[in-house]
């Protein structure tokens, strides 16, 4: 696996923490951290990659916005609404599996609902 292009950025991190306590961010092609990560934080940040690089960038955030907003509505919180985003279920799922991306499935993040 190619590791992506990683910034450590304390304070972008801080700025992006509106909802939750943001440990990194995947903006692709980067991974902007707030310190040093750890080999289950980079997989996770890694599978957001890949997951950008399925739809194109562009239309992952437009529907990483859009799950995240019917989240809000059904569940009323707004870190709940992140935890059940599909690109957040998925990468949670299965951050701890490190041979995850040699083996992952394209548009795996459609096995979940919001």
């Amino acid at each position: 696996m190619k590791i992506p292009k990683i910034i450590i950025s304390p304070r972008f991190t801080k700025l992006m923490s509106i909802f939750i306590n943001v440990e990194a961010i995947t903006l692709f092609p980067f991974i902007i951290c707030r310190e040093e990560m750890s080999e289950t934080l980079l997989n996770h940040e890694s599978i957001h990659i890949h997951q950008q690089k399925e739809l194109f960038v562009l239309f992952f955030y437009v529907l990483y916005v859009f799950d995240w907003m019917v989240g809000l509505v059904k569940y009323r919180n707004a870190q709940k609404a992140y935890y059940q985003i599909r690109f957040e279920q998925e990468a949670y799922a299965k951050m701890y599996e490190e041979d995850y991306l040699i083996n992952r499935k394209k548009h795996s993040w459609r096995d979940y609902k919001v």
